[in-house]
């Protein structure tokens, strides 16, 4: 199981990193690979999320959250369950982003990367609890 653990560990950091990366590079008047890619793909944010969820119930698993405990108010009351909450949150903002507006020209987009640079924060507390 811990091999699985590091591999969705990989995955879910490399999926963060290219998410953002397109948020920053992708041009759709652009004719190069990439930008052809993700503009065929019509971006890459509901992709990312699909990556992102998998591998997040997969970590969460490992260290012994379970689905029905992550929902239970004995989870919820910790700081470590408080903190998760809040970046579960601020995912769900992400989507509901996608679905508004989605691959669409918009001045939002800098709320959407800043929320996203907020919820590479909050993971990195929570994996390193320094403040709590």
């Amino acid at each position: 199981m811990d091999l699985v653990y590091v591999i969705a560990v990989w995955i879910h950091v490399g999926t963060v990193a290219f998410w953002i990366g397109a948020m920053f590079f992708e041009d759709p008047a652009s004719n190069r690979f990439f930008s052809r890619i993700v503009d065929r793909m019509g971006g890459v944010g509901w992709y990312a999320q699909a990556v992102l969820w998998t591998t997040g119930i997969i970590m969460l698993n490992h260290r012994g959250v379970s689905v029905e405990r992550l929902f239970s108010s004995e989870f919820i009351s910790t700081s470590w369950g408080k903190m998760m909450w809040a970046k579960i949150g601020l995912v769900l903002l992400l989507a509901v982003f996608q679905v508004l507006v989605g691959h669409r020209a918009s001045k939002l987009i800098y709320g959407y990367v800043f929320v996203s640079f907020v919820i590479v924060g909050i993971s990195v507390m929570l994996v390193r609890p320094i403040l709590f």
